[in-house]
Parts: structure tokens; sequence; C-alpha cells
């Protein structure tokens, strides 16, 4: 794509990433919330905000080489594959060697005494990550190929194996798009910004603010002669997608949403203070049916009463309806101070879990790994759009390997709509006002990533 073309990119994608702008007229504040909202989606005369403190990483001193990419001086289209192959041109870098992948710390919230009513919650019995064979490829393979932007003149410092791109080559790359203004390097933070889009990082963190929405990174960011790094595996299958969702390589067109509540029958989820996990997302998903019919939607509910559904057979469902995407539902639980909104998209190749039980190491891909970019975008649309709206504290949109995700052949996402083992946040989720807003968020959500894709397509 040329500079010109970059400058035709049309509304939809503008509309992703500002989707959260308008505030909604909710009445769901309450004395109770805990901080965390960020009030502001974009930076424009807002407070500027402090990037999170890291959890510092080892230092290490690896063998450190960089090179440099070719640029025709003008940004094309981008081209996000992870096959190599393919008569577009492309910039295919040379494999990572296979190293031991780093370890992924979960945070950990502080837990005083727990509510008396709540038990120890048995919202994993059935096994949300569930290493079924059925969900991995039938042969290895090699760690998967993330091919960067075109002709994007990448910056790539090589650190212990791995690929990097300077957050220079960022810039540069996306600037006919987002006309920065701000490029800084402080200490350990890093910002760019411009009045479309902010961006804040830290040296050692694997947190990443896009317009004030947390992201977790596969790799942390790193730093080498005074240049802030992210890895090449973040660019392709994190930052891309969501600065240019138009530019989803595999998008294609849906009409269908697949609505799954999770747990159900014996399978209870979490015991919360007012009810159980499974039926908070009976109601959820309920409502968010509604929603999303309201919109023009055909919906497809993996079940509609207590009823236990295998996780294969909601994968089953998912994969069965055409021109779908799924959206799981569940609840959180954990001490009784623990509180905040948090979703999931499947770990790409090569990367580990943003948590322990999440899976791991993802090292032969699975099926799901097929969309990668289509997954992070439709987590950031409904991510950003309920976050915007409440006052709840953003936990982030992070990875892991949930079996309803592995094997899934569509683009899908797991939501956490809150803690029931919270008070105040369970009070919310057992009310109906609450439900019916949060879904009108995800459905105008939906809404914006089809226009997003809806534009991926007009460019093929």
């Amino acid at each position: 794509m040329t500079s010109g073309l970059h400058s035709k990119i049309p509304q939809a994608v503008t509309a992703f990433l500002i989707l959260a702008m308008a505030s909604a007229s909710c009445d769901v504040t309450r004395a109770e919330d805990k901080p965390g909202f960020f009030k502001k989606l974009f930076g424009g005369g807002g407070k500027t905000e402090t990037p999170p403190a890291p959890t510092p990483a080892p230092k290490s001193e690896p063998a450190k080489t960089t090179s440099k990419t070719t640029s025709s001086g003008k940004p094309p289209r981008v081209i996000i594959t992870t096959t190599g192959g393919g008569s577009k041109k492309k910039v295919e870098l040379n494999k990572p060697t296979t190293s031991t992948p780093p370890k992924t710390v979960a945070k950990t919230e502080s837990k005083p005494e727990p509510i008396k009513d709540v038990t120890s919650s048995a919202r994993r019995t059935e096994g949300e990550f569930n290493p079924d064979a059925g969900d991995k490829p039938s042969s290895s393979k090699p760690e998967a190929v993330t091919v960067l932007p075109a002709n994007g003149g990448w910056e790539i410092v090589k650190i212990g194996g791995r690929d990097y791109v300077t957050a220079e080559s960022i810039r540069n790359f996306y600037n006919p798009v987002y006309g920065f203004t701000t490029f800084r390097v402080q200490g350990n933070h890093f910002w760019l910004g411009s009045s479309k889009l902010i961006l804040k990082a830290q040296v050692g963190s694997q947190e990443l603010l896009i317009n004030n929405i947390k992201f977790i990174l596969s790799f942390p960011v790193q730093e080498h002669n005074g240049k802030v790094l992210f890895s090449r595996l973040d660019l392709c299958k994190l930052i891309d997608p969501v600065l240019y969702p138009s530019h989803i390589e595999n998008a294609e067109y849906f009409d269908t949403v697949v609505v799954d509540a999770g747990h159900g029958g014996h399978d209870a989820g979490a015991r919360g203070i007012y009810g159980y996990e499974k039926d908070f997302a009976l109601k959820m998903a309920m409502a968010v049916r509604t929603a999303l019919m309201q919109r023009g939607f055909k919906v497809i509910l993996t079940r509609a009463n207590d009823t236990f559904i295998s996780l294969g057979g909601r994968v089953a469902i998912a994969n069965q309806t055409p021109k779908s995407i799924f959206l799981s539902f569940h609840f959180n639980s954990g001490g009784s101070a623990a509180t905040g909104i948090e979703t999931w998209a499947l770990t790409p190749q090569s990367a580990a879990a943003t948590i322990s039980r999440g899976g791991g190491y993802n090292i032969n891909g699975v099926t799901g790994n097929k969309q990668d970019s289509a997954n992070i975008a439709l987590a950031t649309a409904v991510h950003a759009s309920v976050i915007s709206r409440f006052k709840f504290v953003d936990r982030g949109i992070k990875r892991a390997q949930w079996s309803v995700l592995t094997g899934c052949k569509r683009p899908g996402i797991l939501f956490e709509g809150g803690f029931v083992t919270n008070g105040a946040e369970c009070q919310l989720v057992a009310s109906e006002t609450y439900r019916q807003q949060v879904s009108a968020a995800i459905g105008d959500a939906v809404v914006n990533y089809r226009k997003a894709l809806e534009s991926a397509m007009a460019k093929r």
C-alpha cells in the first residue's frame, strides 16, 4: 500500500479503535467501585497516566545482532501470515532459534480472609484447559514464521535467538495512518502518541497500553543500545491486527454469533456471594443474544438451560456453524479483594500463556491459531467497549490455551465478566440492568468488528 492509500482507510478502522469513546448512559456507578477505569480511551486532554510498573525481567547478556530490512519509502498494505507462502510481497525473517521459553508469572491478587459463604472454586473441574489430542495437529510443526508487514524498513535486533523490532520502526510504519506527534523514552518508560492513538509500554514489562486499554504481550519489552524493542511475534500477532484491523488477511464475513454460557449442569463453576457462575453465565448469554439479535445477527446458543455441555461439544457447535464467530462467557473467582474484567484470546504458536494454568507454552500450534489475527481483533473490540463504559479494573487482554479456543475454527474469545467472589462486583453481576448494559456494549463491539472485517475483505 502506498502512503496515499493509507489516507483512504475506511472510517470503520477508526471506529474500531474509538468504539468506546462515546460515554454510555449507564447507571451502574457505585461507591464500592474499585479504581482502574480508564476514563478516556484516548489521551487527548486527559490526565497523563504512568505506565504500570513491571516485574523486572532477569538481566542477561545474550548475543545481540542488529539488521535492517530495506524500505521502499512508502508503507504498503500489511501482510500477516504464518505460512511464509503466497504471491504477495512479504518480508520473511529467519526463524528464531529454538530456546527455552521465558516463564510468564501471573499476577496475584491480595487475598484477605475470604467471605464466609464463598467456598473454594470448582470452576475448572471440567477443565477449560484440556490437552485434547484432537486440538493438536497430527504432526509436530516448527516454530511459527511471523511475517512482518512488507517493505516497512524494519530494524531488527536479535536477542537470545528471538527477533525484536525497534519502536522507531513501528512509529515509522504506522505514522502515515496515525500521524504520531510524540515519541518519548524516559528511563524505562516509552510513549508513542497522536490525536488518534496513544501507546505506552515499559522495558521489562509485558503490559502494553493502547489507548489506555491493557494488553499482555507474549514477551517483555526489551532495550538495546538505548532503543526500545518489541518482539516480532507481538508485532505480528497483536500490535498489527489491533492497529490495522482492516488488513486481517484471512478475514471472513459472518452473520452469526455462537454464544457460549460457560459451565452448566453438574459443573457449577465458581460459587459466588449471590449464586453460581453457571447461572450468571447463562443469564449473560441470554442478554447478549438479545443485544445481538437487535443488531441484526443470528445467534446460536451452546446451551439455553442448566445443561452440561462438554468442552468438545461447545467447539463442535461453533465449528459446525458457518459464517460465525464464537463468544464464551464466564465469571472469575479469587480472594474477596480480587476484581476486574479480562478477555482471553488463544496463545499464538511459539509463545507462552499469560498464566501458568493457561496451557503453558504453545509449541506446535493448534487449530485455533489459524485465526490469530481475527481473535485478537475481536478480543480488542469487546474488551475495549466494556472497559470504556464501566468503572471496572482493566485486567487486560490475555492469552491462554483454553480448550474452547484451541480447537475452534472460527474467530473466538473467552470473556470473564467480573469476580463473583467480590461483594460489590457480584452484586452487579447479579443485576439484570448490569447484564443488559454490558450486553449492549458487546453488541456494539461485534458490529464494529464486522465493519473492520468487511473493510479487510474489500481490499483483497
